[in-house]
């Protein structure tokens, strides 16, 4: 699989006031934005959990951590799942 290399800088006081290393702060980052990727319902867990990292059980397991739905359905959306299992 091809891949990019994603950089950014910021200030060390930011590390210093979140206690947090490099590769701490780094690794975090990774998990933050694939949650919010796939909560915005830009990626699939499976896509997210490689962003993050890790294997899609471990990623959903971080989701529950953070209060954020695996499966998300409108009303609507699930109405019309649950006719499909009514049929």
């Amino acid at each position: 699989m091809k891949t990019t290399q994603i950089s950014f800088k910021i200030p060390d006081f930011l590390l210093t006031t979140l206690n947090l290393d490099r590769k701490e702060f780094t690794e975090q980052s990774r998990i933050y934005t694939a949650m919010q990727l796939f909560k915005e319902h830009k990626l699939s867990s499976g896509q997210a959990a490689t962003i993050a990292g890790m294997d899609k059980y471990r990623f959903w397991m971080e989701l529950g951590k953070h209060g954020i739905p695996l499966i998300d359905y409108d009303p609507s959306e699930l109405k019309d799942e649950l006719k499909r299992f009514n049929k």
